[in-house]
Formats: C-alpha cells, sequence, structure tokens
C-alpha cells in the first residue's frame, strides 16, 4: 500500500512518462520500501523523497519529458536548480529523475550540463529483470532485490563517502535477506561440503543471482567498487558489515 500523496506523486509522473512511451524503473530507497521491507516485514530507512530511472534516447528527449512535467495549463511538477530533481506541487515531494539507456552510450555514464558526472551501469539490466507490481491500481516496474543491491553499489562509488544511505540501505538488505527454500534447493552441495556457512547462505545466494543477471563489464565494476568498499570497512565496529560483503562477492564470482 502507498500512502494517499505518494500514491498521487507516482501516478502523476506515470501519466506524463506513460504518454511520451518511456520505460520507467523505481529505484531507490522507495524501490526497497516495496520490495523489501514490506516483503521481510522489517523496517529500514525512511525517505521523503523518490528516485525513478527512465531510459531515454537523446537529451533533447529529456528536456521534453521536463517540459512535459513542468509547463502547461496545470503542471504536475515544478523545476529546481538540478536538472534532475523535480518537486511534485501537489504533496511538494522531490523525485530525482536518472535518464539511462541510448543517453548514456557508448560508456554507461551521463554528464549534466554543469560538468556533473553519474554512472548509469547496470541500469539496462535492471529493467530487463525489474519486477512488475500493481500497487493501488498503478502497474510499476520496480527494481528487485539483486539489481537494488548493485545500483546502490555503484551509487556509494559516485559519491565516495565513509558512511551515507547507499551503504546503510546495503548492509540493511545483506543483514535481513533470507530465501531458505532456494538456499536449499540451489546450495545444497556447497552447504554440505561445507563451502559456505548456513548463515552466509542467503547473501552468497544473491551475490550467484546477481553474477547471473549482470553482464560481465558490469560486475568487473561491481568487484573493483566491493574491493574498495572492503578496504574502507576494515575498522573493527565494522565486522560484520565487512564480512557479509565479502561473502556477497564470494557468490557473484563463484
Amino acid at each position: 500500500m502507498l500512502d494517499s500523496k505518494d500514491r498521487k506523486l507516482l501516478a502523476d509522473l506515470k501519466a506524463v512518462v506513460d504518454a511520451l512511451e518511456l520505460p520507467m524503473l523505481i529505484i531507490g530507497a522507495g524501490a526497497r520500501l516495496l520490495i523489501f521491507d514490506k516483503q521481510y516485514k522489517v523496517q529500514g530507512r525512511s525517505t521523503k523523497d523518490w528516485d525513478v530511472a527512465i531510459s531515454i534516447t537523446s537529451w533533447s528527449d529529456f528536456q521534453v519529458l521536463s517540459d512535459r512535467m513542468t509547463e502547461g495549463a496545470s503542471p504536475c511538477f515544478s523545476k529546481t536548480r538540478l536538472p534532475h530533481k523535480f518537486i511534485h506541487i501537489e504533496t511538494q515531494t522531490e523525485v530525482d529523475i536518472v535518464p539511462f539507456g541510448v543517453i548514456a552510450e557508448p560508456d554507461q555514464q551521463i554528464e549534466w550540463a554543469d560538468g556533473n558526472q553519474m554512472n548509469v551501469m547496470g541500469l539496462e539490466e535492471a529493467l530487463l529483470h525489474a519486477s512488475v507490481e500493481i500497487i493501488d491500481d498503478l502497474e510499476l516496474q520496480i527494481v528487485d532485490i539483486p539489481a537494488f543491491v548493485v545500483l546502490k553499489l555503484f551509487s556509494w562509488a559516485d559519491r565516495q563517502e565513509r558512511t551515507n544511505k547507499d551503504l546503510q540501505d546495503i548492509d540493511f538488505i545483506l543483514e535481513n535477506y533470507s530465501d531458505d527454500e532456494r538456499v536449499y534447493e540451489k546450495l545444497a552441495e556447497e552447504l554440505a561440503n561445507g563451502e559456505i556457512e548456513y548463515l552466509d547462505a542467503a547473501i552468497y545466494l544473491l551475490g550467484k543471482d546477481i553474477q547471473k543477471v549482470f553482464q560481465d563489464e558490469t560486475v568487473s565494476q561491481l568487484n573493483a567498487i566491493l574491493e574498495r568498499l572492503v578496504r574502507d570497512l576494515d575498522d573493527d565496529a565494522c565486522d560484520s558489515s565487512e564480512w557479509r560483503l565479502k561473502v556477497l562477492q564470494k557468490g557473484i564470482n563463484s
């Protein structure tokens, strides 16, 4: 269930995007609330904004999207000083739009007019494997759990901060993720021969899921990010987080 404000925001945004026939994917903490917190009956950090990724061909198409959102007789959104951030007028909620697809070729990087660069690696695969959910009569494409973790790792690397909301979300997922049925089905041999401990098995399986979904180039960059992140968490206070990331990487490279 969405609260009335979030439903109104997503309905207004979806109306614009659908009219332009642009694929839209819900990412960020809003996606986590819908596909993880609700399913596992846990509560991570709250969020007051929405992040969406939209597959776009060119910057001129992005400008058309921006104009449709913010101009006309009764626009639903207003612009901010940043070209990718908008405010939903009725609810005063912030929406952050990440363009990806052809617009980011060939290296899956986009550069805004102010020179700020953004890595959108992994979003193509995330869209291809997205969960399609009907929530309050809205059909939404939402990033699935493996892709959520991958995108959060790329986001952490872009921010290059020791502690931030991306790292909180990653650790929250890894700490609470479970999938007993698939663990026993897919990892019986690894559990029997001691290659993986039962308490680590769900994270290891999540890593294997990531390896199957994402392209080799994406996995290569992901490995580099994980190695850097593990080095960044090499103090005693982060032993458990560091261990979970190592198990995830082991699954990715299995």
